[in-house]
């Protein structure tokens, strides 16, 4: 499940397997994840400016420390794409579930992220789904897409097809496309009393 790189209504590079930025996506290296030691790649630095950074870090800490959820926000993406900063996908993670527990969607979405694809952090389908449920609960659209893949999936949940459908609906009423294709797919499929395959990602 993939998010268009500009933000609004809809996906916002919610997982980090951008196949239209040429970004890696192997399950078991860090998209954008350059050789030790090289330079951050464009598609990198283009995907953590549509996620929006920190220009200054040490402001950034300040303004988090006080309690500004997006700043803690950008702060991660900083730390996850090594922006200004050495990557480091531990402390992204905790500054995007810090961000998460004051109320900020987009790093719900993130921390999901996450643990999902194993990004500086041990693979963990159940919490990816509690951040996801979290950012849906929130009404974010992305958050509720991506609880409908898992959902779909049975990855960190028992596999639930009316309520995946259901989300899928939710978020495709509130702009995303991609959504509605699997909203009508598992439609098409229910009535026909067949199971549609599942998109893995």
């Amino acid at each position: 499940m993939q998010r268009a790189v500009t933000c609004g209504v809809g996906w916002c590079v919610v997982l980090a397997c951008l196949t239209a930025l040429a970004v890696g996506c192997d399950r078991g290296q860090n998209p954008g994840q350059d050789s030790p030691g090289a330079a951050p790649s464009a598609s990198v630095i283009a995907i953590a400016n549509a996620l929006g950074t920190c220009d200054d870090l040490a402001l950034c800490d300040r303004e988090c420390d006080a309690g500004s959820s997006d700043r803690c926000r950008r702060l991660g993406v900083n730390y996850e794409f090594g922006k200004g900063v050495e990557k480091d996908g531990v402390h992204a993670t905790a500054l995007y579930e810090r961000s998460c527990g004051m109320g900020n969607v987009d790093a719900c979405v993130s921390a999901g992220r996450m643990y999902e694809f194993h990004h500086g952090v041990a693979k963990d389908d159940a919490k990816a789904t509690g951040y996801y449920t979290r950012a849906c609960d929130l009404g974010d659209p992305t958050g509720c897409a991506n609880l409908a893949v898992m959902l779909e999936n049975g990855r960190g949940v028992p596999k639930d097809l009316p309520r995946a459908a259901a989300l899928y609906q939710r978020a495709c009423d509130k702009g995303a496309g991609l959504a509605c294709e699997r909203a009508h797919a598992l439609r098409n499929a229910a009535e026909a009393g067949a199971g549609a395959g599942a998109p893995d990602r």
